[in-house]
């Protein structure tokens, strides 16, 4: 399978509209923060936990006035104006919102990432010839590329149960959007992995779930029976979200412990992120 890009579903790799180079798919975001200087000190203070920024990519676009699929370009002077419908259309497809960008690498694995345009240089086109070339700045505004769909690794054992990532596995950027689902019985459960750890003070009774939203900062009872647990249950490691999966973080894997006195049952949910499509 070829490589592909597309915007809103939409080719990048058709007669009417193609991008010339995509190496600048390849940029990968730089760290948020700096670190500190101390007079009288040498070199500096490193600032930990420093967060990834926005990414921006620059795709060079070609627009030619050609059917998308057989590239037939106008030869009658009335039909040069298809030119003028195949540039609307690009500009109506790069500010259309949300924008969605895919990529399908060579394997088949397709990775998305969502964005909006911030730079647009100038149109270059000669005379009146039914071809223009343009570049477009977009920004990642997540920072991250990901998967489509989310994945879940399972982790069922008494306290202190350690599995490795297996489902995550191949990710390359941070993932804080998860959610960490426990299936009841289980009291006091907590996830480690690497430095950081959080923890739900309290008692899931068995035909109960505990949900613990991690990209927004919730908990609740997930599909089991109705109860309320709440947010001041809730102790985490180290600042910055409850928990994140760091692939940098080797053995790639999450302890499980808890005070249920036996075997108790959790799953981590989420899409997996990458740094560069």
């Amino acid at each position: 399978m070829a490589e592909a890009l597309t915007i809103n579903g939409v080719s990048l790799a058709s007669y009417a509209f193609m991008t010339s180079d995509i190496s600048g798919l390849m940029t990968v975001p730089e760290r948020r923060g700096e670190n500190v200087v101390v007079p009288q000190r040498h070199g500096r203070i490193r600032q930990l936990g420093k967060r990834f920024d926005a990414n921006e990519i620059v795709l060079p676009l070609w627009i030619v006035g050609a059917d998308p699929d057989t590239g037939a370009l106008p030869t009658l002077p009335e039909e040069l104006d298809i030119f003028f419908e195949r540039r609307d259309q690009l500009l109506k497809l790069l500010y259309a919102d949300p924008l969605l960008l895919q990529y399908t690498r060579p394997n088949g694995h397709t990775v998305q990432a969502y964005g909006e345009v911030v730079d647009v240089l100038d149109f270059t086109r000669r005379h009146a010839e039914p071809l223009a070339q343009v570049s477009v700045a977009i920004e990642i505004t997540n920072a991250f590329w990901e998967d489509a769909d989310s994945v879940s690794q399972e982790i069922t054992g008494p306290t202190e149960t350690t599995v490795e990532l297996t489902e995550f596995a191949g990710a390359t950027a941070p993932m804080s959007d998860l959610v960490i689902t426990v299936f009841g019985p289980c009291n006091n459960p907590m996830f480690t992995h690497g430095p950081q750890w959080v923890r739900f003070n309290g008692v899931i009774d068995a035909g109960r779930q505990l949900q613990i939203d991690i990209g927004r900062w919730l908990v609740g009872p997930g599909t089991g029976s109705p109860w309320l647990p709440s947010v001041g249950q809730v102790e985490q490691g180290r600042p910055g979200p409850w928990l994140e999966l760091d692939p940098s973080v080797q053995p790639f894997e999450i302890t499980f412990t808890h005070t249920t006195g036996g075997s108790a049952t959790a799953t981590i949910s989420g899409r997996r992120k990458y740094l560069s499509p």
